[in-house]
């Protein structure tokens, strides 16, 4: 009896060590403060928004590979086709890459099953997620995560920061390392709706061509304004002129141009699709060039922590990659080209290369062969 007791207490402590908290060799760990989101949300500025917006859609609609020594994996194993058992796929990326840019980084909890292997992921809030070092040493970090009220060790947790700072805890996104950037844009903003939501009189001069002292000067300002906003009555050959502003000053125009290239720079998305004005015409090759490093050094750093992270719940051996052919196809006659060109050469298949089309293999021989003997 002891022995079943003692049986069905392990499974249940092997059910979900995730979620209990954490115990250190010299007893319970301190639970950290949560930590705080900031005050004013970058989100509800457009143009972060659409930042945000168009690196999700990129990534999450990248597909995800399961290689073994290069050679794809059919099926995947069901922790990579849906990591987190409630979400689609597609959803769980973009939550991810969602904190990466507005918190630096990401964490994903391990969902285990009754034997302790890890079936699942699960993304944390990153804005409710604190860390702390409990070693001391931030050479070497001994980590304690925080969430809700819960403990959890380095090994429940897989952190995937966007920037890593040696001796810094936590990651550094876009938004963090660019915030008073993106704080001027949005003031920028409010000025411009505070100009056409308060309905007083604009600034401006009140003149006379007679000769006053101060005192009366400063009477005749006051009583002006206090009455902002109603019917003015000005005598003693007073005039009042607004200052005005042109209908592009008062749009901040060249502000808010300016503000989107700076901010397209920030988050390394090309200006056209922020709707900035780059300045030159493009051709085709180099908007393929600018596709290209779009991919490579934006978006890649983005899938790069994901990769890694995915990489360590697989057997070992195993890896996770991002298919990116999307981002850097050519026009359809030169892929065909470079198709015809690597098949006699023996270097891909018709299968391979109808795969990449995202058509249906032939099968049969899949041996290159000379199209000028046909």
């Amino acid at each position: 009896m002891v022995g079943a007791m003692n049986l069905v207490e392990r499974l249940l402590n092997r059910m979900a060590p995730a979620y209990r908290a954490a115990t250190g060799p010299e007893g319970p760990l301190t639970t950290p403060p949560a930590r705080t989101p900031a005050d004013r949300d970058v989100l509800h500025y457009s143009t972060v928004f659409r930042a945000v917006q168009i690196l999700e859609t990129s990534i999450a609609g990248l597909p995800l590979r399961q290689l073994r020594d290069g050679v794809e994996i059919v099926p995947q194993l069901p922790i990579i086709s849906r990591p987190d058992p409630n979400r689609h796929r597609s959803e769980f990326v973009r939550l991810t890459v969602g904190d990466m840019v507005v918190r630096g980084e990401a964490f994903w909890l391990k969902l285990r099953g009754l034997d302790g292997t890890v079936k699942g992921l699960r993304v944390l809030p990153a804005s409710l997620v604190s860390i702390t070092d409990l070693s001391g040493d931030p050479a070497n970090p001994w980590k304690q995560y925080g969430y809700m009220g819960n403990v959890y060790r380095d090994e429940d947790i897989l952190h995937l920061p966007f920037v890593s700072i040696p001796g810094r805890l936590h990651g550094l996104g876009p938004v963090e390392a660019g915030r008073a950037e993106i704080n001027g844009a949005m003031d920028a903003r409010d000025a411009k709706a505070m100009w056409f939501d308060e309905p007083a009189q604009p600034s401006g001069i009140l003149s006379t061509d007679k000769m006053i002292n101060d005192e009366i000067a400063t009477n005749t300002k006051q009583r002006f304004e206090k009455n902002m906003k109603g019917v003015k009555v000005i005598g003693g050959g007073m005039t009042y002129t607004p200052l005005l502003l042109s209908p592009s000053d008062i749009q901040y125009l060249e502000t808010q141009k300016f503000d989107t290239t700076l901010l397209s720079r920030l988050f390394g998305i090309p200006p056209k699709l922020m709707l900035a004005e780059s300045g030159s015409s493009l051709t085709y090759s180099n908007v393929e060039q600018e596709w290209s490093q779009f991919a490579d050094f934006t978006l890649n750093a983005y899938v790069q922590p994901m990769k890694d992270a995915l990489s360590m719940v697989i057997p070992r051996g195993q890896t996770i990659d991002f298919g990116w052919d999307s981002f850097r196809r050519s026009d359809t006659k030169t892929r065909m080209e470079t198709y015809k060109i690597a098949i006699e050469a023996g270097v891909m298949t018709v299968d391979e290369a109808r795969s990449r089309e995202n058509m249906p293999p032939l099968g049969g021989s899949q041996e290159g062969t000379n199209t000028d003997e046909a």
